[in-house]
């Protein structure tokens, strides 16, 4: 008898034991997220809200660089209870603080403690409060600034907002099939009447860095060389028009212009010829996107500008995309591509494309329709682009083909084609790759997928794709995303680049992000608004055409970064 009371006694001990485990611990503290969550060296008295759950009257709080027991600089001097929710904590950040990511402890009166880790980040003096940056990724380096400060404290290229569209391509200089140069061409302009400027850079294919010299002649050379004034540009392309092995490149932009750079090499000495691309009778949203690529198979490329039409019963035109052909020393007109639905509205033109994507000779022409349904259309025009000889394509949306981009890019010896799609600041933006060839019900075989939160202006306006020394890469900017969600200050946001590197996954995230180097010194930046790949070479050029240099503001900064 005595036996079984233990027995029963023991198991009413244990089944106690079971149901106050099953309860949540009364004393238990959780610290979720500060408010600022970054504040730069320097900064005094800041107050700084603490989130969690458990909090009790006299808690302090107390800031250590993350994963240790060193305060790192960071004295806090007050802890104010706000509620079982929320504290107040006033700290003062020594200017020789630890630059990190910083755990924030908070310890009650009856000595129990909970930690956040890495909820703070102290950051370099200068930057703005509540604000930061991962810089540049640990396998890649910052090999130059194009547009650097002068001694009299200016930019360099005071044309303002340089880095709005970029392509860059290797030139050989004296046609002895060695790469003497890499060729950035970079666009600039701001819309509050400033004069633009048109650059091309010319830039080491080893270091990425700037020639002082000419590298065939030795000679000193003018770089960057300007190519065009007073006219703004925002999107940017690259080919071969005349055939001569040397890069062209085209020019459109928001204002409703386009132009072609016609490259030529005299004595190892190149220069660039300017043609304005006039629209044709009856086109109009004149210079919404361009793309160059051999669209008639007689091995040179033609030019496409695209024309989102008009809708007003005065002026009414179809929104399509225009095939020019340089010959003769002349850019000729030889035909237009409608909207085949003929409706204005559409997106039809506003992102273009050629390659061979369906495994037959010749190339594709490939042009978005992103508001022509709920979800968006890209029509595939079959070689040699007729009107009436294509198929369309589709997947999730909305705004399926707002951008486009055809290069192999899973390096299997076939051309993909990537389509944008999304909304530019929510959980519907991605990139979707169609690899290999393309039909009638083709879906895609590649999802990718901007980095969480980091997705705000995704593709907005210029991506790029293509091989990046052996590696095929998708490169989409996400120029008006923040790091951190207590970053009020910048003006449209600090940005972000997100680099994919074949093999890719069914669905996936960036294997790389860049962000701007630092946010000192200015209030603005749009990191990532313009991007180019580097074919066959381990570089990539990034542009933040809002950053202020030096006493120049919103002058633009242009990178190169290389992979390692």
């Amino acid at each position: 008898m005595k036996s079984k009371r233990c027995s029963s006694l023991l198991l009413a001990i244990l089944i106690v034991v079971a149901a106050v485990g099953a309860l949540p611990a009364a004393g238990q503290i959780q610290v979720t997220s500060t408010d600022p969550s970054a504040a730069p060296q320097g900064t005094t008295n800041l107050n700084v809200t603490i989130s969690g759950s458990g909090f009790k009257k006299g808690a302090n709080a107390q800031w250590f660089v993350t994963g240790t027991t060193n305060p790192g600089g960071v004295t806090v001097n007050s802890t104010a209870f706000n509620g079982s929710n929320t504290l107040t904590a006033n700290i003062t950040i020594a200017t020789g603080a630890v630059i990190n990511g910083y755990d924030v402890v908070v310890t009650n009166t009856d000595g129990r403690t909970g930690k956040g880790t890495d909820k703070f980040a102290v950051t370099q003096q200068g930057t703005p409060i509540g604000c930061f940056t991962t810089g540049t990724p640990s396998r890649a380096t910052l090999q130059a600034t194009l547009n650097p400060v002068q001694p009299n404290g200016a930019a360099l290229i005071t044309t303002l907002k340089l880095g709005n569209a970029i392509r860059v391509r290797p030139l050989d200089l004296n046609n002895d099939a060695v790469v003497d140069s890499l060729v950035a061409f970079v666009a600039s302009g701001s819309s509050s009447g400033t004069n633009p400027g048109t650059y091309v850079f010319f830039l080491d294919p080893v270091t990425g860095q700037p020639q002082a010299t000419n590298p065939v002649t030795g000679a000193l050379w003018q770089n960057p060389l300007l190519v065009l004034s007073g006219v703004r540009g925002t999107h940017a392309a690259a080919g071969d028009v005349n055939g001569d092995g040397i890069p062209d490149f085209g020019m459109t932009g928001i204002d409703g212009v386009a132009y072609l750079f016609l490259a030529s090499v005299n004595n190892a000495s190149p220069s660039y010829a300017a043609y304005q691309i006039l629209p044709p009778l009856g086109a109009s949203g004149w210079g919404q996107s361009m793309a160059f690529g051999d669209v008639d198979g007689l091995g040179v490329d033609e030019v496409v500008v695209g024309a989102s039409g008009s809708g007003s019963k005065r002026n009414p035109g179809p929104p399509g995309v225009f095939i020019f052909k340089y010959l003769n020393g002349a850019l000729n007109y030889i035909r237009e591509i409608q909207d085949p639905t003929g409706v204005s509205g559409t997106g039809f033109g506003n992102a273009i494309a050629i390659g061979n994507i369906d495994g037959n000779p010749g190339n594709e022409l490939v042009v978005g329709a992103s508001t022509a349904s709920s979800n968006g259309l890209a029509y595939v025009f079959a070689f040699p682009a007729t009107q009436s000889n294509y198929l369309t394509l589709t997947g999730p949306g909305p705004n399926f083909g707002r951008n486009l981009g055809i290069a192999d890019v899973n390096l299997d010896g076939f051309s993909d084609l990537l389509v944008l799609t999304g909304r530019q600041g929510d959980s519907t933006a991605q990139a979707l790759l169609f690899a290999g060839t393309v039909h009638t019900g083709s879906s895609y075989t590649n999802q990718l997928l901007p980095a969480a939160g980091l997705g705000n202006g995704w593709g907005m306006p210029n991506i790029d794709v293509g091989d990046l020394n052996a590696a095929g890469v998708v490169a989409v900017g996400a120029p008006n995303a923040i790091q951190g969600s207590s970053c009020n200050s910048i003006q449209g946001g600090q940005g972000a680049l997100h680099l994919f590197t074949s093999p890719f996954s069914t669905s996936q995230t960036p294997n790389y992000v860049f962000e701007t180097p630092s946010l000192v010194g200015s209030s603005q930046f749009e990191f990532g608004y313009s991007v180019g790949v580097v074919p066959g070479y381990p570089f990539i050029v990034i542009g933040e055409h809002f950053r202020d240099v030096g006493t120049t503001s919103m002058a633009g900064q242009v990178y190169v970064y290389k992979l390692n």
